[in-house]
């Protein structure tokens, strides 16, 4: 399925028990055309959790909500206001529109941090060849030969 909500888009819950509230879309399920979404007025989900190892803690966990993606409207970061997505053809690129302004949907994506490589490259240290004085050079004897003619 399609969707024209993407994660990180702020939508309005339009139908369900929390209706009318504002929230931020953590994670987009095309398969199932669900949205977990997250914010301060939505209520969470308990879930009980087993100890699966003796330093594990059990109790319950605190889970964001799933809901259908049809429940919720994306907000349009000019107006404002809950709106349907259009689509337009920007620069050559298709884009999401807000069908009540005309502006360019974008979601807000957040810096990730790259983790540095734990695994540092070793330099080959080359022996710099010792040079020897020219001069040292022409009057010692050539291995080998005991003659040297001239």
């Amino acid at each position: 399925m399609k969707l024209s909500i993407k994660k990180g888009d702020f939508v309005k819950v339009i139908a369900g028990a929390d209706k009318g509230k504002t929230a931020q879309i953590v994670a987009v399920n095309a398969d199932n055309g669900r949205v977990i979404i997250e914010g301060k007025e939505i209520g969470q989900l308990k879930k009980a959790k087993k100890a699966r190892k003796s330093t594990d803690v059990s109790g319950l966990v605190n889970i964001n909500k799933s809901v259908d993606a049809s429940n919720v409207m994306p907000i349009c970061g000019e107006c404002g206001k809950a709106t349907r997505v259009k689509h337009a053809l920007v620069d050559g690129k298709k884009v999401r529109v807000c069908g009540k302004c005309g502006a360019v949907l974008e979601t807000k994506k957040k810096e990730e941090k790259k983790a540095k490589a734990t695994v540092r490259k070793r330099t080959k240290k080359a022996a710099a060849p010792v040079e020897a004085p020219v001069e040292a050079v022409a009057e010692a004897p050539v291995s080998g030969d005991a003659t040297v003619s001239e």
